[in-house]
């Protein structure tokens, strides 16, 4: 006997179906069951044979041993009499085979009898061949009207199928192509005009350098000041049990730092000492130019002058002009004008021998130097040229490189932080500011206030920490 894997009901070896609840059953043989041999006592009539298939059931069974068919949902056919015909198919019924295995199968089968395949596939109803393929035409812009057939176009019912012949699918009935509408000729669509031209885009206002550094060093301050948390609020931690949170929130925090660092550097920088001393040393030799002009049209009487000695005039005094204006447009400031030329107490008389001496422009006396003289007797040179000079350690993981590094003079042991203070140079003042060090920062020995400019000169002592030095300017 074999057991049906679904349901557990006991069905003969031969069967491919459950009798129960028709489930496939893998150990059943392949061979169809062997027919009962029928002694001449009994009647000639046949057992019930299965309505799907044909094959011959027993009396009480539920599903085809065969097939799998429901014998409850479909009646089964009547004992076939001696006077009937014994075939299960007419002769002329076409041959039709397993699209899988290819074993022979009769018409009207649902499964194969040697793999079980789904014959449905073989009993569809082909395509309808004299039925054109229509291809959609492309989408237009202009909407299509779609004709309505009247009444008296509709299709044609399909014809019924006699019940007798054998079940069979109509193919559709193609319909008779519409004869085209003709579409009235859709309106002009009046294209929007076009837009008038725009205008140039307004220029962008400069930046008022001057606030902007202001906001960038305030943004540097709370930076730091943040940064100087971190680092004390870590400090509280044993080496590598430091939170998460405090390290991620620390890195942030520098790169902050250096990233507000980085647009303030970004900043234009003033104008160049050199170019500005080059065009107050023009403006000098200008305004000796125009007075020894002066000087030699003074010499003639009114309306005497020669035309060379006023074209020169003219002409240096347009200089004069010209690099004044230069001069404002590097320095955003006015020159001073130079106080007008005394006249003479008298005349000077014409003499061709002696020539008049020309003025010599003032050289520029070079800038100051700064440095500051530790307490070792080492010294740390200010480079010129600059307006800001940053004292602290330099720390390359933090990308912090100050332009006074004190690490290498006792920095880190004397508690300088690694931003402690910075000197600032403003024309002929130099001042310090506390850049919120732990430590703090004082002047000769007195503590002051962080982002507060302090005056210093030559011979401040600075204390930075524990780190003493004295500021000097030769």
């Amino acid at each position: 006997m074999i057991i049906c894997p679904s349901c557990g009901a006991q069905n003969e070896p031969t069967n491919r179906f459950c009798d129960q609840c028709g489930t496939r059953l893998t150990g059943a043989a392949p061979t169809a069951p062997a027919p009962t041999a029928v002694s001449p006592d009994q009647p000639t009539a046949l057992a019930p044979s299965c309505p799907v298939c044909g094959a011959t059931v027993l009396p009480g069974e539920r599903f085809c041993d065969n097939c799998g068919a429901d014998l409850l949902a479909t009646p089964v056919a009547s004992p076939i009499t001696p006077d009937q015909a014994t075939l299960l198919a007419p002769p002329s019924a076409p041959q039709l085979f397993c699209p899988d295995c290819g074993d022979p199968v009769l018409p009207g089968e649902r499964f194969c009898d040697n793999c079980g395949a789904d014959l449905s596939r073989l009993f569809a109803p082909p395509p309808a061949a004299d039925t054109p393929t229509v291809i959609a035409p492309p989408p237009v812009e202009e909407p299509v009207a779609v004709h309505t057939p009247p009444a008296s176009e509709a299709p044609a019912p399909t014809p019924a199928i006699p019940a007798e012949g054998p079940t069979m699918i109509a193919p559709p009935v193609a319909e008779p192509p519409a004869p085209p509408v003709a579409e009235p000729p859709a309106p002009p669509v009046a294209e929007p005009p076009a837009p008038p031209a725009t205008s140039a885009a307004p220029a962008v206002a400069p930046i008022d350098l001057i606030a902007e550094r202001a906001r960038l060093e305030a943004l540097l301050a709370a930076h730091r000041d943040t940064v100087a948390q971190y680092e004390q609020m870590a400090a509280r931690y044993p080496a590598g049990s430091v939170p998460t949170f405090i390290t991620a929130g620390l890195d942030a925090a520098r790169a902050e730092l250096a990233k507000t660092e980085a647009e303030l550097a970004a900043l234009p920088t003033g104008p160049d000492p050199a170019e500005v001393a080059r065009l107050e040393a023009l403006l000098a030799a200008h305004r000796d130019t125009i007075a020894q002009y002066a000087q030699m049209a003074a010499r003639y009487p009114a309306g005497s002058v020669p035309a060379f000695i006023t074209a020169g005039l003219d002409a240096a005094r347009a200089e004069l002009a010209k690099t004044e204006a230069e001069l404002v447009a590097l320095t955003g400031s006015t020159p001073t004008p130079a106080a007008p030329a005394a006249a003479p107490a008298e005349p000077v008389a014409a003499h061709p021998a002696v020539p008049t001496p020309i003025a010599t422009p003032i050289p520029t006396p070079p800038p100051a130097v700064a440095r500051l003289e530790l307490a070792d007797g080492s010294e740390i040179i200010l480079e010129p040229g600059k307006h800001e000079y940053v004292i602290g350690r330099e720390d390359p993981v933090s990308n912090i490189f100050p332009e006074i590094d004190l690490t290498s003079y006792g920095g880190e042991s004397g508690g300088v932080s690694r931003q402690h203070a910075k000197i600032v140079h403003t024309g002929d003042q130099w001042s310090i500011v506390d850049l919120n060090s732990t430590n703090h920062t004082r002047v000769n020995g007195t503590r002051i206030e962080p982002q507060t400019p302090t005056p210093i000169s030559d011979g401040t002592k600075l204390q930075f920490g524990r780190l003493v030095a004295t500021f000097r300017i030769s």
